[in-house]
């Protein structure tokens, strides 16, 4: 629990903080990263769910937004919200799928955990539940993508979400403080977390959105990040922390996610 409260703290005060992995949330890391480059070409397209951003998503199909920057990646996404209605599928049952299942299942408890802190730190109440309107993202950057002379393989941008849970292989990912781009460097067991516009609109702005971008290297290669974006309820109603007056969250969410070229978050499935 300190580690939550250091975390939450940190937060409210830059929009910055770290917190430790469990060692099982580690384990489950690693089988997806390692795991991806096994995944046949045709189980990607058989699933793949662009209305929902769920399942296995093309190369460039998102962007920080300008469509004509592409970020250079493909993606994996996972939303909880979903799983019930894709056991029909077979990679339902694969080891890949039950290890998304497995990570999203603590880390979404951690990101409860942690925005409950934040309320904390403003004296606000108890957050609802975000595990149905929030998604597990693993972005792949390969060394066998077209080589490209931009300086970012993806642009800055903040995420537009309440808190974003970032845990990358290699360098790259880095922050913008002030005028400067600051390298995030993370221990083995790490994750970066930050905050989004949706946490700077609940703070009424005493939150910053925290900028950044994935550098590109000089030379390709091969790097993959595991992400968590934490988003509230789109069925419940916002208080600001400070004014204590009603904020509309679900229409800024839904601005942001589709300024990244992504389908509206609606309204989530009632789970089974």
């Amino acid at each position: 629990m300190p580690g939550i409260l250091n975390c939450a703290e940190s937060i409210a005060r830059t929009g910055f903080g770290t917190i430790s992995m469990t060692p099982t949330m580690m384990e489950s890391y690693a089988s997806l990263v390692d795991g991806f480059s096994a995944i046949p070409e045709e189980t990607k397209r058989s699933y793949c769910f662009v209305d929902d951003t769920d399942g296995f998503l093309p190369f460039g199909a998102e962007y920080a937004y300008a469509k004509t920057n592409p970020d250079l990646c493909e993606r994996f996404c996972y939303w909880h919200a979903h799983s019930p209605g894709r056991q029909s599928h077979p990679f339902s049952q694969t080891p890949y799928l039950r290890a998304a299942m497995a990570y999203e299942y603590e880390i979404s408890a951690l990101a409860q955990r942690l925005i409950d802190g934040v309320c904390l730190e403003f004296n606000a109440p108890s957050f609802p539940s975000i595990r149905d309107s929030s998604y597990l993202q693993l972005c792949v950057y390969g060394s066998s993508h077209p080589r490209s002379e931009r300086q970012f393989a993806q642009d800055l941008h903040e995420d537009g979400h309440l808190l974003t849970f970032i845990r990358p292989t290699q360098d790259g990912l880095v922050i913008l403080r002030g005028r400067y781009l600051e390298p995030v460097r993370l221990l083995e067991n790490e994750l970066a977390v930050l905050s989004g516009s949706l946490l700077t609109q609940l703070s009424d702005c005493a939150i910053p959105a925290t900028y950044h971008a994935v550098l590109n290297p000089a030379q390709p290669r091969k790097r993959s990040s595991l992400i968590y974006f934490a988003n509230p309820d789109s069925s419940q109603e916002f208080v600001g922390f400070r004014r204590r007056q009603r904020v509309d969250l679900l229409r800024a969410m839904n601005d942001r996610h589709t300024g990244f070229g992504n389908r509206p978050i609606s309204r989530q499935p009632e789970l089974a």
